[in-house]
């Protein structure tokens, strides 16, 4: 399994203490290490390799969140 299936298996088992929030396409994770403050992860649900390998209206929908996580998380940590 890999490290983000392993993520999202934790984040399903109530065991991520680092998930913050699950959206349609994906889940908003703090990174476990603030270098820099604020990093954070938004885990696609659908298990792809490659952001293209995603059908069209999921890949959107994705990217439409994604973009809504960038915004709030700037305005959490004034980035």
């Amino acid at each position: 399994m890999c490290l983000i299936c392993q993520r999202i298996e934790w984040i399903k088992a109530g065991e991520n203490p680092y998930f913050v929030k699950e959206l349609e396409t994906g889940y908003v994770v703090i990174g476990d290490h603030q270098y820099f403050k604020g990093y954070t992860l938004f885990l696609a649900k659908e298990h792809v390799t490659e952001l293209h390998h995603m059908e069209n209206p999921v890949k959107l929908r994705f990217l439409e969140e994604m973009s809504l996580v960038q915004e709030a998380v700037a305005k959490a940590f004034d980035a």
